[in-house]
């Protein structure tokens, strides 16, 4: 009687009762009382034929439990995508039940099977995260046919989309992005899978301790669900490691994996070798720069059989980590072409690599050796301030500042605090990483301002 009532009232109330029988209960006998005091174990709801209906919602042709066609949640505003919770687990199936939305489809072996070999499913698959990716303030190129590589990176109303999607404590959007890298994983979208990563690893180090380090480490472990991430270890994310325990212990869990190739659970000379080439090479030192005998050496600090353990390797990763950043002054940054143009001219100046500058000493005074030579264009020992101001813009443009209107007197007024008392007005080569290091956070601060993020 109920339920016609609430249709009239109600006509465009989805009928979940599809996959339902109505049944109203009679009043129990007295015998059946205690039984139905005693406590029951929940019961997870699976409409019958989950599976064909969750293929169907993908190839357009089927919808939801409540009703929805594909096309509908990709039309949906940001707004709606925020307070509806349970569209997330149709739009990023896995292969876990959820546990806030009993209804929620299960990509089982058989249906994971089927996404990766279907060219329709695949096709909206990656235009249901590419909607994702927007509704997190991400820009993103998804799209398979194209021949190119996905690419996500922060999208120009990022920091809009901060206070909703990323900014915590406990945001539910954190979860929804461990579905994703869960997802794209299952269903054979190990690119997108990656190139997510690599954004998560970016927003991490330029905004330290917004997301929680619980939270990081989820999303590495998901990040490896069905593929071998190849991890790219940059500056800016050794520095955020070294800072964060629950990144330090996923990531060592990720490297000893791969780098245990005989899965004895034990890494030899040999093994340990490759990865510390690989975290040379990352950071822009010779792959050569460790050989057996220096690894073994570090071994010995840590463990009395030349062999790291699970236990051991931790311990021994994380001096790998400060050790390289100690080995700055090694890195080489080979200038730039004549022809290249002025805005690739601080091409390895990124905010993440900021990040890692301003914390290491060593690194900064490398780097700065590198683009002294490099604006100092008449080569007298000197940056004046044309020189400065050059170098003061192609920064802002590096970092995706807008520079707004940088004068030369302000530039002279900024290298005043940097030059020692002598009355030119010109940068030595030994003042220059004290002007480039606030330059650097000068800007830094402005990628922060409201006129940036208005």
């Amino acid at each position: 009687f109920c339920l016609p009532i609430a249709r009239l009232c109600f006509p465009a109330m989805p009928p979940r009762i599809r996959h339902r029988k109505v049944v109203l209960p009679s009043a129990p006998a007295p015998c059946e009382l205690a039984a139905i005091a005693k406590p029951r174990r929940p019961v997870v709801f699976q409409p019958p034929g989950f599976k064909d209906e969750l293929c169907a919602f993908f190839r357009g042709t089927g919808m939801d439990i409540e009703c929805r066609y594909l096309e509908q949640i990709l039309k949906w505003d940001d707004t709606l995508m925020e307070v509806c919770h349970d569209y997330i687990q149709w739009l990023l199936p896995t292969d876990e039940a959820s546990k806030f939305n009993s209804d929620a489809p299960i990509l089982d072996p058989e249906c994971q099977r089927i996404f990766r070999d279907d060219a329709v499913i695949q096709r909206n698959l990656r235009r249901g995260a590419q909607r994702f990716m927007t509704f997190l303030g991400l820009a993103a190129n998804l799209d398979s046919q194209n021949n190119e590589p996905p690419r996500i990176v922060k999208a120009q109303n990022f920091q809009k989309r901060m206070l909703m999607c990323w900014k915590g404590p406990e945001n539910h959007n954190w979860k929804r992005i461990s579905r994703a890298l869960r997802c794209f994983g299952l269903v054979g979208m190990e690119d997108v899978q990656q190139a997510l990563l690599t954004c998560l690893e970016e927003i991490i180090v330029e905004y330290p301790g917004m997301v929680d380090d619980k939270t990081v480490g989820h999303w590495l472990d998901e990040a490896c669900v069905k593929s071998k991430l190849v991890h790219s270890i940059t500056p800016g994310y050794v520095a955020a490691l070294l800072g964060s325990p629950n990144m330090m212990t996923s990531l060592c869990k990720q490297f000893f994996e791969k780098y245990d190739s005989n899965g004895d659970g034990q890494l030899d000379v040999h093994e340990v070798t490759l990865l510390a080439s690989e975290l040379d090479s990352s950071l822009g030192l010779p792959s050569d720069a460790m050989d057996e005998a220096s690894v073994s050496a570090s071994i010995a600090a840590f463990s009395t059989d030349g062999m790291l353990s699970g236990e051991d390797f931790p311990l021994w990763f994380a001096q790998a980590l400060k050790d390289v950043l100690k080995k700055g002054d090694k890195v080489k940054v080979e200038p730039p072409a004549e022809d290249k143009p002025a805005d690739q001219h601080l091409e390895h100046i990124r905010p993440g690599y900021v990040a890692a500058l301003l914390q290491s000493p060593q690194l900064l005074e490398t780097i700065c050796k590198s683009y002294f030579q490099r604006y100092d264009k008449n080569g007298n020992g000197e940056l004046d301030p044309q020189e400065a101001l050059q170098l003061s813009i192609d920064l802002h443009e590096s970092l995706n500042v807008l520079p707004g209107i940088i004068t030369e007197e302000q530039i002279v007024a900024s290298m005043a605090a940097f030059t020692q008392g002598r009355t030119g007005s010109a940068l030595s080569a030994d003042e220059f990483p004290g002007w480039f290091r606030f330059a650097l956070q000068q800007t830094l601060e402005e990628r922060q301002s409201p006129r940036y993020t208005n």
